[in-house]
């Protein structure tokens, strides 16, 4: 059913912690370390399993199936059941799928293992919608999400270098062996931190009773397609990033396994700058008095738009220059993340924070599984990886029309 918009302004409920945010911003961190530790180990792991291009962009797109189509089931588990073992089960799952990828033998193992992880990677954004959505007043989300967006990036930063120096010395299964047993450390704080007590998630009731929007309601709204697609466009370059980067240094660039580890580290460190940049400048000008909308779009269409212009500088840089454009691109595209979360928790309200977020991750997640695979065809068509980063250049300009015209004004929505 069609909404109609009330005030930006009106405050969310109170609860959210620093060190919930710091719990939070933690498995971030431990989610994408351990869902880009095949990027990392591919240089070697390629070889030693017979793996060919094409093959291994399917293996690195493998857990985007799983992890996109799971994420309505993780909205609804996240707003029905208690948030915290949500997050603690899906920690068990994934963290599990990464340290059994040390004992793959080929490429089916490697295929099931990455879906598995999939499934339990798809609760956490969801989980972070029901919190800040229902918990976070407007003027702080981009901060919060921001922070939490640090934890995206720097795990694939210290992902990348701590992998890769693992992988130069140890070889491809310490990698994976390293990462997942590491990665369960993170129950220790879960179990010390307290949650905000939510008017949902107990379970007592069904997830569509007292108000909360169906799902048909949510996809009725043009702004819930115009930041999903957005996500998407958006997205295509992250992925890209997190998927083929290590050998694009390694094979495209021919720079050492010690090189890729660093330039990869410092790209996603630009990620990880641009992030917080973002949301605490946008969250800086709301709370002086800034339009909700004026603000996030700024940044949203600023970022695409100078990502899309460094992605395309890397498709035709020479040699010397092609970690400084990355490094650029990385830092647009990191200013971009706060905004694709902290708009659709806003548009969302408190009713519908982690649905939505289920079903938009569900849309822009897709390009996880596009990036990989049309890499991959692109590298064993050509030869080469610099078209794919020209194909990004593209979809980033795609993305400046849904950002820019798709979503509306940028406020909660009053659910019937």
């Amino acid at each position: 059913m069609a909404s109609k918009a009330i005030n930006a302004a009106q405050p969310a409920k109170q609860g959210v912690t620093f060190g919930l945010v710091a719990l939070l911003t933690a498995l971030m961190f431990i989610n994408y370390a351990d869902r880009g530790s095949l990027s990392v180990a591919a240089p070697l792991l390629k070889d030693a399993l017979q793996i060919d291009s094409a093959q291994m962009g399917v293996l690195l797109s493998a857990f985007f199936w799983s992890y996109a189509l799971a994420q309505p089931i993780a909205g609804h588990f996240s707003q029905r059941y208690n948030v915290k073992w949500v997050l603690a089960i899906g920690l068990i799952i994934w963290a599990g799928a990464t340290l059994l990828c040390g004992f793959a033998t080929g490429f089916a193992s490697l295929l099931l293992l990455r879906v598995v992880m999939g499934v339990g990677e798809s609760v956490i954004f969801p989980a972070n919608a029901h919190i800040f959505a229902e918990h976070a007043p407007n003027h702080q989300r981009g901060r919060y999400n921001a922070i939490i967006s640090m934890g995206t990036f720097l795990g694939p930063s210290a992902g990348t270098l701590v992998g890769g120096l693992i992988l130069a010395s140890y070889g491809w299964q310490a990698v994976f062996i390293g990462l997942g047993a590491l990665s369960l450390l993170w129950l220790i704080p879960l179990a010390l931190t307290p949650f905000p007590k939510s008017s949902h998630g107990t379970g007592k009731a069904s997830a569509t009773s007292a108000g909360a929007p169906s799902y048909a309601a949510i996809m009725s709204q043009r702004s819930f397609w115009g930041i999903a697609l957005g996500q998407f466009c958006y997205a295509y370059s992250l992925y890209l990033f997190l998927t083929w980067m290590p050998l694009f240094l390694v094979q495209g660039e021919n720079f050492s396994l010690t090189d890729m580890a660093w330039i990869g580290g410092i790209v996603m460190a630009c990620k990880a700058l641009g992030s917080i940049l973002s949301g605490t400048l946008s969250d800086w000008f709301i709370h002086r008095g800034g339009d909700t909308t004026r603000v996030r779009k700024c940044f949203m269409v600023g970022g695409m738009a100078l990502c899309a212009l460094m992605l395309a500088l890397t498709g035709i840089a020479p040699h010397d220059l092609v970690p400084y454009a990355l490094s650029a691109a990385a830092f647009f595209s990191g200013a971009q993340s706060p905004m694709v979360f902290t708009v659709g928790q806003t548009l969302a309200g408190p009713q519908a924070g982690g649905r939505w977020m289920g079903m938009q991750n569900l849309i822009g997640n897709l390009a996880g599984i596009a990036a990989p695979i049309a890499t991959g065809f692109i590298v064993q068509e050509t030869g080469s990886f610099r078209w794919a980063f020209l194909v990004a250049a593209a979809l980033s300009v795609v993305g400046l029309f849904f950002w820019g015209f798709v979503v509306g004004r940028i406020e909660p929505a009053r659910w019937s």
